[in-house]
């Protein structure tokens, strides 16, 4: 009888961090909670410097129908906080921050302390992810 209840225990334990996996999945989610397209862009500061500034990689643009989610990092989370930013090009509306950063108006891959000339700021929005291997962030109406 209690090999039978130490293997029911496994069994159930088992069943309840796959539950919990599926509730919250490696990664950093964006979700587009709206009822229009927005385009997404990410960007993180990885704490290098190249002599006068850290230097941010950014990246965009990820477009997000409504009601939907993507992943914008993969895999169990590395940093405590990521900068997102999010735009509709329709309505005009952004999901603004405080974190200035480089953007492109086409889909763009930045990695500098500084905007090029065909680059522009935008202001990123800081999530602090503390120690959480995911997270979702929700672009609300």
């Amino acid at each position: 009888m209690k090999l039978f209840s130490v293997v029911v225990c496994v069994l159930a334990a088992g069943t309840a961090g796959a539950a919990a996996q599926q509730r919250s999945p490696d990664g950093f989610r964006a979700c587009n909670l709206t009822a229009r397209e927005i385009e997404v862009a990410k960007a993180l500061d990885t704490g290098v410097s190249d002599g006068t500034s850290r230097i941010v990689i950014s990246e965009g643009w990820y477009k997000l129908p409504p009601n939907a989610c993507t992943f914008l990092w993969t895999g169990p989370l590395q940093y405590g906080q990521y900068l997102v930013y999010a735009q509709d090009k329709v309505s005009g509306r952004e999901w603004t921050g405080t974190v200035p950063v480089c953007v492109a108006p086409q889909a763009f891959t930045i990695r500098a302390s500084t905007c090029g000339p065909n680059h522009q700021r935008r202001l990123f929005r800081q999530v602090a992810v503390g120690r959480q291997n995911g997270w979702t962030h929700n672009f609300t109406p």
